[in-house]
């Protein structure tokens, strides 16, 4: 996202970017292109949203919800609160 300007050119995930290694990753509504694979592979759990069941990001990832991040986000957000009490 940082071509659309949503985030800084230093935040870039990938082989030109930076490389994590997290926990967990959620990338949402990314494809999951060779360059970002190469910054995120090493990511303990990935869980990736994506309305393509077919995008690399999915084939690649340890758990998937197929879906459109607009919605899914903003439920799994409302389940943690719940949760939280």
């Amino acid at each position: 996202m940082t071509s659309l300007g949503w985030r800084p050119h230093h935040e870039q995930i990938g082989q030109t970017g930076s490389r994590i290694s997290p926990e967990l990753y959620i990338p949402c509504g990314i494809s999951g292109a060779i360059q970002h694979w190469a910054g995120c592979s090493s990511s303990k759990t990935i869980l990736t949203i994506n309305t393509d069941e077919n995008a690399p990001m999915v084939t690649k990832a340890t758990y998937v919800v197929i879906g459109d991040m607009a919605e899914v986000v903003p439920a799994i957000n409302a389940e943690i609160r719940r949760r939280r009490g």
